[in-house]
């Protein structure tokens, strides 16, 4: 059970008392003073919810929590009319209302946490409209290259929809690469995740589209080599950054590595270096080697001519090198048309499944080294490893207590209080109709009883 459902569940136990004895009273017609308190206490709760709509940031996510409001506005009213009413026993009564005052402020305080929180996301604020809860939001960020030096482009960022709608807690990321020539840009990783229906795209992660070239024209190792510390930037600067600006889950499972060509060998080639890092790794049309067209001039260019130290960042190697005592995903996803990439995505993946990764494999038919490729081993990629982490609660559809999911956070906190009012109008008709009915129940039983009664006689 929740915070809040331990205060609702203790204040309904603290309340039973005082109501037994507004009922007495009830009964006898002696209960104005809890009524009257009562009456008060409710439309204060009231007042409350309207005011939390109007002032918190995100009164959407309070949620039920606005119903826990109103049985601490009963609840309290209850126990103070019961000691207002009641000359016996005055200490313990004042403490059952001191008890029930302090449930209030806990049930208050509980239900008005997560309506203070605002999305944020790399210290900016996220406009939380229709549009973006539907669609999610996208922005440019800048990662600071503190430990590498190296000088990449602005990355650009992926914030989905369902973790826009409950912000307060944390989402998986993914780190993405795309190929050379090209920009960190994320056309291909929304139109995969559009392709796979509303309900995957509200549970999607926080997807990261980061430069690893530095230059439309540069086509550097994903190592650290005369061409710069990539390996450093994409393995320590990059994953910082993320720690520092994203509400991202901790946890290894919930992080991957993703690319495309250029980008999937370098994702192949980090998640297989770094496994305590990264979770999950997809690789889609990427290359067995950096730069593996001219392997001579990169490994002359880029390592010195060591063969050696070239050879030791191909993906393949570094698998066979390392062990993975913890589960560790690999997609690997080929165009069934590529003459070029598709056998060296196969042997990597082979090379993956013999280190004892969990591996994924499939060539799109009909596609050769494309864009249709790109989108659909994305979509293959982000459908598996959504619907596992749906599994383990590390994302959810952020669905929000009786509110649909076009509506604002404003318009579904007024949906919620609306609801909140509405219950308190039923229940004091209903209330008031089962006492009317009682009163005139009690009022024609008396009135038969004097009816029946013998008339003295005039004598007497």
């Amino acid at each position: 059970m929740s915070a809040l459902a331990w205060l609702a569940a203790a204040l309904v136990v603290v309340g039973a008392y005082p109501a037994y004895r507004f009922a007495r009273r009830a009964w006898r017609f002696r209960a104005t003073a809890t009524v009257i308190a009562v009456i008060a206490g409710q439309l204060v709760g009231l007042a409350l919810v309207v005011l939390g709509v109007v002032l918190l940031p995100r009164p959407d996510l309070t949620g039920a929590g606005w119903f826990a409001v109103l049985l601490a506005a009963t609840v309290l009213p209850l126990a103070i009319g019961d000691v207002l009413q009641s000359a016996g026993q005055r200490g313990a009564r004042i403490a059952v209302a001191a008890v029930a005052a302090v449930l209030t402020v806990g049930v208050v305080g509980v239900t008005a946490q997560p309506a203070l929180a605002r999305p944020i996301v790399a210290g900016r604020s996220i406009p939380v409209t229709a549009k973006t809860l539907a669609e999610g939001y996208q922005l440019a960020v800048r990662i600071p290259a503190t430990r590498s030096g190296f000088e990449a482009r602005a990355a650009h960022l992926f914030v989905p929809p369902g973790w826009l709608r409950d912000p307060s807690g944390t989402r998986p990321v993914v780190e993405m690469m795309m190929g050379q020539p090209g920009n960190p840009t994320l056309g291909a990783t929304l139109d995969a995740l559009h392709s796979l229906g509303q309900q995957r795209l509200d549970q999607a992660p926080f997807v990261l589209v980061v430069d690893q070239l530095g230059a439309v024209d540069k086509n550097p190792p994903c190592a650290d080599t005369s061409a710069g510390k990539l390996d450093t930037y994409l393995s320590q600067d990059v994953p910082a950054w993320i720690d520092a600006n994203l509400p991202a889950s901790p946890d290894r499972a919930d992080r991957v590595i993703a690319g495309f060509s250029h980008g999937g060998e370098c994702a192949a080639y980090l998640g297989a270096k770094y496994p305590d890092t990264w979770g999950a790794v997809i690789d889609i049309s990427g290359p067995d080697k950096p730069g593996e067209y001219r392997p001579t001039v990169t490994r002359d260019r880029y390592f010195g001519g060591d063969q050696v130290a070239y050879e030791k960042t191909w993906p393949a190697n570094v698998l066979a090198a390392n062990d993975y005592p913890r589960p560790t995903v690999g997609i690997f996803v080929a165009g069934a048309e590529d003459p070029h990439f598709r056998q060296q995505v196969e042997d990597t993946a082979t090379a993956a499944e013999n280190a004892g990764w969990k591996v994924t494999y499939w060539a799109v038919p009909g596609e050769g080294h494309s864009g249709p490729t790109l989108v659909k081993g994305l979509a293959t990629g982000y459908n598996q490893l959504i619907g596992s982490w749906v599994k383990t609660g590390a994302t959810g559809q952020g669905d929000r207590f009786l509110c649909a999911a076009e509506q604002t956070g404003r318009a579904c906190g007024l949906t919620q209080a609306a609801a909140v009012g509405g219950t308190v109008a039923m229940v004091d008709l209903s209330v008031l109709a089962v006492f009317l009915i009682i009163t005139l129940g009690l009022f024609f039983a008396r009135r038969g009883v004097t009816l029946r009664r013998p008339r003295a006689s005039l004598d007497d």
